[in-house]
């Protein structure tokens, strides 16, 4: 009887064991790695998700379940047993990617149907073929509820993204972008950091006046296979409290089994300055008699006797 209890002691002990599981997420026929596949424990709210190379690493008890899904293929279930690596190859679906998308919180899959937002495909042929080099831009007028506000027309400006009009007056009010999966902000970079909010008598003077592109300007508009807008604050319980002003899903194109194809595109412009604006060469950036090259202002000390100053137009 001892020896048939302590058998059962030791087979419960093994069976509670706790391993680090690792491994790589491959596609089944072109051997590429998965970026973003979800691997979570059948059962839990436990989820990974797989890195650039398509590793993974997650802890979970021997006999659990793992489930690994992505979208565009077919899920694929693992029970976990001594071993501490399991690779994975997942076979390409058929299923629209329109008709799912990934809850980003746990990578979990949901029909859209069953999302509480409201969403809206944009097919990334329409944005390739608008010519925009901001891709923001080419949203405009093919999404209902979404504005587009541009700083300036010349080359670099920045554009923003209001859905369904905005819930801050000095918060921000654009949605999140995700990228297979991963959050990425659209916000406008500003190489001074908290210099910005700085106004009055601090002689340490802003960059309000200055524009910095929005970092979605990044995304090449050839690399998009396909967009789906979550409009609302209904997102939030998708991504999160950065998604509370919406979420704009994208999918990137991937490598198809069949022949290499390479295409090109590209844009050109030029521009001719009729009129050069006379500049001042007295005092330096700055402000209130203040030194401050992080401004574009020209009201700081004097310059010294002797000072060179670049000419723009006859040194092209």
């Amino acid at each position: 009887m001892c020896l048939i209890g302590l058998g059962f002691m030791l087979t419960q002990t093994a069976s509670a064991q706790t391993l680090t599981v690792k491994g790589q997420v491959v596609d089944a026929k072109s051997n590429e790695a998965i970026i973003g596949a979800t691997v979570s424990i059948k059962g839990t709210t436990k989820a990974s998700i797989a890195d650039a190379s398509g590793e993974y690493a997650i802890q979970a008890n021997i006999g659990q379940v793992l489930v690994f899904t992505s979208i565009g293929y077919y899920l694929q279930e693992v029970t976990v047993g001594t071993s501490t690596v399991i690779n994975v190859r997942l076979e390409p679906s058929d299923v629209m990617l329109e008709s799912t998308v990934i809850v980003g919180e746990f990578g979990i899959k949901r029909p859209a149907r069953a999302v509480g937002a409201a969403t809206q495909t944009v097919k990334g042929s329409d944005i390739a073929e608008s010519g925009r080099e901001n891709f923001v831009n080419a949203l405009q007028g093919r999404v209902s509820g979404l504005q587009i506000s541009n700083s300036g027309g010349t080359p670099g400006s920045s554009s923003s993204i209001i859905i369904r009009g905005a819930t801050s007056i000095s918060g921000n009010n654009q949605p999140l972008f995700v990228i297979d999966g991963i959050p990425v902000s659209n916000s406008s970079f500003n190489p001074i950091g908290g210099l910005a909010s700085k106004q009055g008598s601090d002689p340490v003077v802003g960059t309000r006046e200055l524009d910095f592109t929005n970092r979605g300007s990044d995304i090449n508009p050839e690399d998009i296979e396909s967009m789906t807008v979550l409009k609302g604050a209904a997102a939030a319980a998708l991504y999160g409290s950065d998604a509370s002003n919406g979420a704009i899903i994208i999918t990137t194109k991937k490598g198809k089994v069949g022949k290499g194809i390479v295409k090109y595109s590209n844009s050109f412009s030029f521009d001719q300055a009729y009129r050069y604006p006379e500049i001042q060469t007295k005092y330096d950036n700055g402000m209130y008699g203040n030194t401050n090259y992080y401004t574009s202002r020209h009201w700081g000390a004097e310059y010294a006797p002797g000072t060179v100053f670049y000419d723009n137009v006859k040194n092209l």
